[in-house]
């Protein structure tokens, strides 16, 4: 069933499903969770893989913030999700970093800044969305004037033609452009913004990316987009976009290859983020028919408006599975509605101010260490950003997945506590480091509630998850999220809350950063398993399933050191080349005496995620004194085989 009616029905459904919640707060209950792997339901396209931030004032100087050595090293911990978890950053006042002079009165752009900017998220596996928002060197006034038009057009072209010299096609291409965020909020940077103006301002966006390549996608309005009265821009841009007069070719119609808009949680309430987007898509299809198939991005979904507003919730396992739930959510009931839904991401990406170290929406806890000489800044990975792992590890295709329920609620059964998501991934080669695996996701969410009694029972029933063909051995593991032991903020709250931490209490906190790991252990070969395990709430439980690949896993690459003080370093190092999700860990290595050692394992502890923050005074490496030396990195897989090391590199 799809079409207008269904997506309204849909809608009511959802507001009514926030309205007769229950509370949640029953006692010790089963979740019965079955799976069966011969079912695939449809594709799991991974659409949440995205961040964002937004440089404080003044926008002019954004440089300040977005080349500091605080962003240098927030962007190579949201880079160092294992597999690509994260992949887009968007970010706004890009254009702020491009300074212009007028030469025979002729504009002349320097990229400098925008460049190192462009360089340090490639550098990370991340690429831009790309808002073409800001005014360089506050050059622009006026987009009625036909002159500032073309002159707009003509840095589009240059800035998209510059990034796609300076690294190829393949990777601009992936670039989400997008017009200046909000603009019914009607920051501007100095310049007039009429409702034509804007109309302009995108036609030229429009036609200088596509004169520097026609592949380079472009889309709009980024804005709330509610009532007409209060979002007059945005419903002119669809109409516009729909009916109106390309200002450059006078064709009717201008291109719109997305749909951008912000649907936040209100107040706290993951129902609330969807049963918004309902009601706006809803609209979209009514009166712009012409757009239906226009694929939709909710590039603002955070759970609460407000980044910088301190919230506990936001600190521990509830804001991580709160962001899994709505993933959920949005794939068991947004994209069955027959909606093009491509995109969710969480504008998390900021980074925290004193005092509210964990309790701002960001990814990491960020601790600026004034009293060191030099002053330094060192970073504690939060459950939200180590849940953004866990769904990495979900495959492209969703396998049927059931949560029955030990109550029955009606509609609020749309927002049970409990619920699964449980996918396939199958390879692409055979005879490689790559195989056939299973995921099963289940989230244990009360939002951001406090839970009464937190803890329940999943009983999962796993059913024909098994590769085709005469696969011999199989192993899984189970990751847990929860607030007893992944929640490095009740470390530091139990630390006394230090505003300067020593390096014992981050290694403390750093302890808490993963997942706990159950096994591998043995899955039986006739594909089918019952589990029996306890859930705290708020919690998310990953079972990972691997066929055993023919080959151990591939080299790691990308080996890169990042000084943070004179006796901590930062380890990265890319797992794009590896070719496997099934990885028990890496092992980081150092030595000091040579490239060909003798090397010692100085990561005591497993990780999957590509980062390491190496300080002899936290390593349980007592021999170990310096970080100056070699490091090489490999991969450990679930059969503890271990890959090639990667070249050596040195401090």
């Amino acid at each position: 069933m799809s079409g207008p009616r269904y997506l309204i029905s849909l809608f009511i459904l959802l507001l009514l499903s926030v309205i007769c919640a229950p509370s949640h707060t029953e006692g010790s209950t089963t979740y019965h969770v079955q799976v069966d792997g011969s079912k695939i339901v449809g594709n799991l396209t991974h659409f949440w893989e995205s961040t964002g931030f937004c440089p404080p004032l003044p926008h002019q100087r954004a440089d300040l913030y977005d080349l500091s050595e605080d962003e240098v090293q927030n962007l190579a911990f949201i880079g160092s999700v294992p597999h690509g978890g994260i992949k887009q950053v968007r970010i706004h006042w890009l254009l702020d970093l491009v300074t212009v002079s007028l030469e025979t009165g002729h504009p002349v752009y320097n990229f400098t800044l925008l460049d190192n900017l462009v360089d340090s998220l490639w550098q990370n596996g991340l690429y831009p969305g790309f808002e073409l928002m800001g005014n360089p060197s506050n050059i622009f006034t006026d987009f009625e004037n036909k002159t500032q038009v073309y002159m707009w057009r003509d840095l589009v072209f240059q800035l998209a033609n510059r990034y796609i010299e300076d690294y190829g096609n393949s990777y601009v291409e992936q670039w989400n452009f997008e017009t200046w965020n909000e603009p019914d909020h009607h920051d501007f940077d100095n310049l007039t913004f009429t409702v034509q103006g804007f109309l302009n301002y995108y036609d030229a966006c429009s036609e200088g990316l596509k004169k520097a390549s026609p592949y380079l996608k472009f889309g709009g309005p980024g804005g709330a987009c509610r009532k007409p009265q209060f979002s007059q821009i945005c419903w002119a841009l669809l109409e516009h976009c729909s009916n109106g007069t390309n200002y450059f070719t006078g064709e009717r119609g201008v291109r719109l290859d997305f749909i951008s808009f912000h649907k936040k949680g209100t107040p706290g309430y993951s129902m609330t983020i969807l049963a918004t987007e309902m009601f706006t898509i809803h609209r979209i299809e009514t009166g712009y028919p012409k757009l239906k198939d226009v694929p939709i991005y909710n590039n603002e979904a955070d759970p609460l408006v407000g980044w910088s507003r301190p919230e506990e919730w936001r600190g521990d396992v509830r804001y991580a599975a709160m962001v899994a739930k709505v993933i959920v959510m949005h794939q068991k009931f947004i994209i069955p509605a027959n909606v093009s839904y491509a995109l969710l991401s969480n504008d998390n990406g900021f980074m925290n101010f004193h005092p509210y170290y964990f309790q701002q929406r960001t990814l990491l806890a960020r601790f600026q260490m004034n009293k060191t000489k030099p002053h330094s800044v060192q970073f504690v990975r939060k459950p939200v950003l180590t849940v953004m792992g866990l769904l990495s590890l979900l495959g492209e295709k969703e396998l049927y997945g059931f949560t029955k329920l030990p109550y029955r609620y009606g509609v609020a059964d749309m927002d049970s506590p409990v619920d699964v998501l449980a996918s396939v991934h199958i390879p692409s080669f055979t005879h490689s480091s790559d195989s056939w695996q299973a995921s099963v996701l289940v989230y244990s969410s009360n939002d951001t509630g406090e839970v009464v009694n937190p803890t329940a029972t999943v009983q999962l029933s796993l059913n024909n998850l098994r590769p085709p063909g005469n696969a011999t051995d199989m192993l899984y593991v189970l990751y847990q999220l929860d607030n007893q032991h992944s929640n490095p903020y009740n470390v530091w709250l139990k630390q006394g809350k230090p505003v300067f931490p020593s390096n014992q209490q981050f290694a403390e906190m750093r302890a808490a950063e993963d997942a706990q790991r159950f096994g591998p252990k043995p899955f039986p070969m006739s594909g089918s398993l019952s589990l029996s395990h306890a859930l705290p709430r708020p919690g998310v439980l990953l079972l990972h399933l691997c066929a055993k690949p023919e080959q151990e896993p591939d080299q790691t690459t990308g080996v890169r050191l990042h000084k943070i003080t004179d006796n901590t370093v930062l380890v990265l190092w890319d797992d794009g080349c590896v070719n496997s999700r099934c990885l028990k860990t890496f092992e980081v290595e150092f030595s000091t005496s040579s490239e060909k050692g003798p090397y010692q394992r100085v990561n005591t502890r497993d990780q999957i995620f590509t980062a390491f923050v190496y300080s002899p005074t936290q390593a349980s490496v007592p021999t170990v004194t310096t970080v100056h030396g070699w490091y090489r990195v490999r991969a450990v897989d679930y059969w503890d085989r271990a890959g090639e090391y990667s070249l050596p590199e040195k401090l």
